[in-house]
């Protein structure tokens, strides 16, 4: 399967890459390209603000993907501008947002996992 995960490179993600990629699936990981992968010539890259819904449609619009994997959305924009432009046959969100003291425009950077239990 053609598969898209936004948020592959880190915490859940990069496991589930390493996972879908075992099973022989063809897999493009959308990345601001800020960190970097273990993955080689295995993916194919995206760079992508996906706050930025400009970025968004000039990364995947006219790109059919049978299933997007979300990582990232820690807010209803998000998803709604993933959807906005995505040609998918399946989107399928997870997320750690339940963990966030505000559920609007939360960046990742404004989380740090490591003191919490």
């Amino acid at each position: 399967m053609n598969i898209l995960v936004l948020g592959g490179t880190r915490y859940f993600g990069k496991h589930m890459v390493q996972s879908l990629l075992k099973n022989g699936h063809n897999i493009t990981i959308a990345t601001r390209g800020q960190a970097k992968d273990d993955f080689g010539n295995q993916v194919n890259r995206l760079i992508v603000e996906r706050t930025d819904p400009g970025s968004l449609k000039k990364a995947i619009h006219c790109r059919h993907y049978d299933v997007i994997y979300d990582n990232l959305a820690y807010c209803s924009n998000d998803v709604k501008h993933i959807l906005d432009f995505a040609d998918c046959d399946k989107y399928v969100m997870t997320s750690s947002t339940a963990v966030y003291n505000k559920h609007y425009n939360t960046r990742e950077d404004e989380f740090n996992p490591k003191p919490r239990n």
